[in-house]
């Protein structure tokens, strides 16, 4: 992988860094899906950040130079350059800058430890790819944090309930049944042809000789219209009536 030292890079390129919030962007690394965004800050003021989420940050790659770089490459361009035409930068592990100088008397290169500084990963919008490099712990940046995806539930549709049966309807359903049974009550029993002579022969065999004499006889002509009992007259049977 390719390193570049941003000192020198941030002048050429007269970096300028975007503060603000940022948009989470979905990515899959490694088969599995985060949401990338970033905040802006430095490393001194936000130290708890810089960790893996087991250890309280927010950082699955921290520890990972090649995870980190996967994280990069993952997210390329998505969320723009928001460190001036550098991406957010992916921020794995600390380091020191080496403090060397040339010891006159001995002729030897005497090195100590230096400034602190933040070894990051992240891609560029001049050459294609990803690249590494070192930047300060003190100076602001816009470093990058990811959680796990979440998908959102698909919405469940609620169940329709019946209305209730409007208050007019309902008293004019109530009113029509009144109305219908009221009418079939008094409704005139349908007769057949053959039912009449059956009756006929029933009530006839119940009646003495005497009593057939002077009743009517029962035809079928005696059941047609509304009221046979009115053809009858006083004569008409009890169970007729």
């Amino acid at each position: 992988m390719p390193k570049l030292a941003l000192g020198a890079a941030a002048a050429l390129a007269a970096i300028s860094l975007s503060p603000g919030s940022a948009q989470a962007y979905v990515v899959t690394v490694g088969g599995v899906q985060y949401d990338v965004t970033y905040f802006t800050g430095s490393y001194d003021g936000n130290t708890s950040q810089f960790q893996t989420a087991a250890n309280g940050g927010v950082m699955p790659w921290w520890g990972n130079s090649n995870l980190a770089g996967d994280f990069a490459s993952a997210l390329g361009s998505l969320a723009g350059y928001p460190n001036g035409g550098f991406s957010q930068y992916f921020a794995y592990e600390m380091g020191q800058y080496p403090n060397c100088y040339e010891d006159f008397e001995t002729g030897q290169f005497i090195c100590a430890p230096g400034s602190p500084f933040v070894a990051v990963n992240y891609s560029s919008s001049y050459v294609a790819g990803v690249f590494g490099g070192q930047y300060s712990t003190s100076d602001s940046a816009a470093y990058s944090q990811a959680t796990l995806y979440n998908a959102p539930a698909a919405p469940v549709p609620a169940a329709s309930a019946p209305g209730p049966l409007p208050l007019l309807g309902a008293g004019a359903a109530f009113g029509f049944s009144r109305k219908l049974r009221k009418r079939i009550k008094l409704a005139p029993v349908a007769m057949g042809t053959s039912l009449p002579r059956a009756l006929g022969r029933v009530v006839e065999g119940s009646l003495s000789k005497g009593e057939r004499h002077r009743q009517p006889a029962l035809t079928a002509d005696r059941f047609h219209g509304d009221a046979p009992a009115a053809s009858w007259g006083a004569s008409a049977p009890a169970w007729w009536c």
